[in-house]
């Protein structure tokens, strides 16, 4: 008999495992969802319900507390550095969905430079936000706003710092070759994640920065 080579722990023949290509250049893709992509389902939605409760404090408080202010400096506005941060993280999310894109094609290279570009840009938003609480002028022990503030805007740049490391655990991967048109659960995972934290970040960025 001859040999078979064993695919995810199958045996078949390459021809029976590969998956066919479609006319849009995409190999086509299993229609169910596998374990893993309910895993990610599932964490990003208690990361929601976590996100959801921090915000429904932040809205409560603040219609309690009539001084809604930190007890030392201003409460800190839209323009300069917070903008900043959200044009990188936006774009961020946009490199992110063509790395998907990418890979889907079967293009890795393409998959990597736009990784690489994603990596960067998260790691300028925790570099600027970071920046930022050294120009503040407030800590969190200077009034419920002080507190709340940083108790949002830390758990949500400790998020984006998940983000970057998941995405370049996925770059190394990559790097690789790890990854095919058919296969790349992990880059889809992290594309569903961090789109997630952009989507967060922008409530913070209205409810913070804009709405104060």
């Amino acid at each position: 008999m001859a040999d078979r080579t064993v695919v995810r722990g199958r045996r078949g023949t390459p021809a029976v495992d590969r998956l066919a290509v479609n006319d849009s250049g995409y190999e086509q893709q299993p229609t169910r969802f596998n374990s893993g992509m309910w895993a990610i389902i599932m964490f990003v939605g208690s990361e929601i319900m976590f996100f959801a409760a921090l915000f429904t404090t932040y809205f409560f408080l603040r219609g309690k507390i009539p001084a809604w202010e930190p007890v030392f400096g201003e409460k800190p506005t839209w323009q300069g550095l917070p903008l900043v941060n959200t044009i990188e993280l936006l774009t961020s999310s946009v490199t992110m969905q063509l790395a998907v894109r990418a890979i889907k094609k079967g293009d890795r290279r393409r998959m990597i430079q736009l990784l690489i570009a994603t990596v960067i840009l998260g790691a300028a938003f925790v570099t600027g936000q970071a920046y930022e609480y050294t120009r503040l002028g407030f800590l969190p022990r200077d009034g419920v706003f002080a507190g709340v503030f940083f108790t949002l805007t830390g758990f949500h740049g400790a998020h984006v710092t998940g983000g970057v490391i998941f995405i370049a655990i996925c770059l190394y991967r990559g790097l690789r070759g790890q990854f095919t048109a058919n296969r790349h659960l992990a880059v889809e995972a992290a594309s569903i994640y961090w789109h997630f934290v952009d989507v967060v970040w922008i409530g913070l960025f209205t409810t913070i920065y804009i709405i104060g």
